[in-house]
């Protein structure tokens, strides 16, 4: 017979309750999550707008600033936004510190390789996770992915607008720097995050639409979280790169896990 949820919950707070404190704790691992905007075009709720190359004279020294200031917290690991398991990054970053690997205009190679190799990582780690998805085969799912067709560019949220206007804005002539420090305050990352909690109240008339769609999102970020959690030992020091959109999740995250310490990147960015 399977066990009531309450009667689970009840044995595990006596286990823990049981555990004598501190006994053999060890030492947390600290994570700093840097959200960044993608330096190269990809699919995204929204992209960015760099009117220039990441691989640009100017820009090439903006990222070794942004490297040089990250560098301070000296990490251990660097994870960055790919797919979790897959060995081919981790092979071009070793061919990479061989010099024999030329690194794209991705923030994959231009933040996380850079970071990873200015602080004498051997290895680079992949975390991204793709999670459920909205199932285009059936009668609800056609209906789901039709609404979202119709709906999606026309959500209106002030907080979010703002957000997009001033990334937009520091894009176009800001340095990279700026981009990141604005981007990891507090306003910035719940203005993002707001968009999400007016979405989800769309098309609850169609097969609750808009709770779907937001329900993916937020379950991808748990299968991305745990995928971090399978990588971070005991005292480690990690910075992530992740698309500046899941940060509002994985950090909140992060404060509630008992291992570990969540870093503010802002004063390394200082």
């Amino acid at each position: 017979m399977a066990m009531h949820l309450r009667a689970l919950c009840a044995m595990l707070l006596v286990a823990f309750s049981a555990a004598p404190a501190g006994a053999n704790t060890p030492p947390k691992a600290h994570i700093m999550i840097v959200g960044v905007a993608h330096l190269a075009s990809r699919h995204d709720v929204h992209n960015s707008v760099f009117s220039d190359s990441p691989l640009s004279a100017k820009r090439q020294a903006q990222i070794a600033d942004i490297v040089a200031h990250l560098a301070r917290f000296a990490p251990t690991k660097v994870l960055i936004e790919a797919p979790f398991g897959d060995a081919t990054y981790a092979n071009a970053y070793r061919r990479y510190l061989a010099g024999r690997f030329t690194l794209g205009p991705n923030e994959i190679y231009q933040y996380g390789f850079k970071l990873a190799a200015r602080a004498g990582n051997t290895t680079i780690y992949t975390i991204d996770a793709e999670g459920p998805s909205i199932d285009d085969a059936s009668p609800s799912g056609k209906r789901i992915l039709a609404y979202l067709r119709a709906h999606f560019a026309g959500v209106q949220d002030p907080e979010f607008e703002a957000f997009v206007r001033r990334g937009d804005e520091l894009e176009l002539h800001g340095t990279y720097l700026d981009e990141l420090r604005f981007l990891n305050t507090d306003r910035a990352i719940t203005a993002n995050a707001s968009w999400y909690s007016i979405f989800v109240g769309m098309g609850r008339n169609v097969d609750a639409a808009g709770a779907t769609y937001v329900a993916d999102l937020y379950t991808r970020n748990c299968f991305i979280f745990s995928n971090i959690l399978s990588v971070i030992h005991p005292g480690d020091r990690v910075v992530l790169f992740m698309g500046q959109g899941h940060e509002y999740l994985l950090r909140e995250l992060a404060r509630l896990n008992p291992t570990l310490i969540d870093v503010d990147p802002l004063p390394y960015l200082k």
